[in-house]
């Protein structure tokens, strides 16, 4: 199948791999998922062109999934405090506030459908199994590479303030360490894999 064109995914990827040197350079790089990004570079036939490591984030939004009219009051990519939530708290939500935890997610390019079905098939094997392909164009075959893990919890709204925060702080970064144990897994079968 020659859909993709080489040189346009060659062009694509070396932006990519310079966009990932500048993110380290300034800081924005999450450092948990630099290694796999390095993995995914190495291969032959795919990169990564976007990846987050999971999160945990404080919303104030009227559903956690609503984008318009949301804001994001508090991100972290590693494990949080009760005492860093709970002061957030103190003030009242425009709409209601939500904790979100989401698992790691890595969007690639791949050349060929080969290497497409060998990553999906390590992808699921480290325990991403909500991996798929996005779109097909002469750009790349774009793969989303993801976890089934998410926790949406409701801490605050106008009628109701939760009051077992000590808890979903603990539940919370259980489902953070359950992503990142996946993307070690992850780490793992992709360095198995060569191409």
């Amino acid at each position: 199948m020659g859909v993709v064109d080489r040189r346009l995914w060659s062009e694509h990827r070396q932006r990519m791999f310079r966009r990932m040197l500048e993110d380290i350079e300034v800081g924005y790089l999450d450092p948990d998922i630099y290694s796999i990004l390095q993995l995914l570079f190495n291969r032959q036939e795919s990169f990564p062109v976007s990846s987050c490591s999971g999160r945990i984030t404080l919303v104030d939004a009227p559903m956690p999934w609503h984008r318009k009219g949301s804001t994001v009051i508090f991100k972290k990519h590693s494990a949080v405090e009760r005492s860093e939530v709970e002061p957030l708290l103190s003030q009242p939500p425009l709409s209601r506030f939500w904790l979100v935890v989401t698992g790691p997610i890595l969007h690639v390019s791949a050349l060929t459908l080969r290497e497409a079905s060998t990553l999906l098939k390590i992808a699921r094997k480290a325990g991403l199994k909500h991996s798929g392909v996005l779109s097909i164009s002469r750009r790349g075959i774009y793969l989303e590479l993801r976890t089934g893990v998410r926790l949406t919890i409701l801490l605050k709204s106008e009628s109701y303030t939760c009051e077992h925060l000590a808890e979903v702080v603990r539940v919370a970064n259980e489902a953070l360490a359950e992503g990142k144990s996946r993307l070690k897994r992850l780490y793992e079968e992709l360095s198995r894999s060569s191409t």
